[in-house]
């Protein structure tokens, strides 16, 4: 009989371990924040929000004299980890161009301790002004799970 628990355990400890995978398109943040709010084992994934997104006279100045004018973007993703053991998220960024092909990706994985409710981790993209300006869409993606 402890043959067999121990065997049930054995098979088990695999999936307890193993990372929880999360992704969904969203409109560009521009101004604002996504809300997303994925989770796995107390460790979570909030939101996301842009820092640094072109202004208004960038992007005009963009279209009418530089269409090569690139901007640095990071996407903030607001983190957590509420558990017992430090987790780890991988995260992915793809940006569709109004065309809808993926204009620009981005990746970055990152460790959250126990206790942090207000963290972030950031996923740099530099792209042209343009592109980004005119993206509709998003792809987020995301793996949670312990470190």
């Amino acid at each position: 009989m402890r043959a067999r628990a121990w065997l049930i355990a054995l098979i088990s400890a695999p999936a307890l371990l193993a990372a929880s995978k999360f992704e969904k398109s969203i409109p560009i943040p521009r101004s604002g924040e996504a809300k997303l709010d994925w989770s796995s084992g107390g460790c979570a994934v909030k939101s996301v929000s842009l820092q640094n997104y072109p202004s208004q006279e960038d992007i005009e100045k963009a279209h009418k004299s530089d269409p090569n004018d690139h901007s640095w973007v990071w996407w903030n993703f607001h983190v957590e980890n509420r558990g017992q053991t430090k987790c780890q998220i991988k995260l992915w960024v793809d940006i569709y161009g109004k065309n809808g092909g993926v204009v620009k990706s981005g990746d970055r994985t990152d460790t959250v301790d126990v206790g942090k409710v207000d963290d972030n981790i950031r996923v740099s993209t530099r792209m042209k002004t343009i592109e980004i300006a005119d993206a509709p869409k998003a792809h987020i993606r995301a793996e949670i799970g312990p470190k």
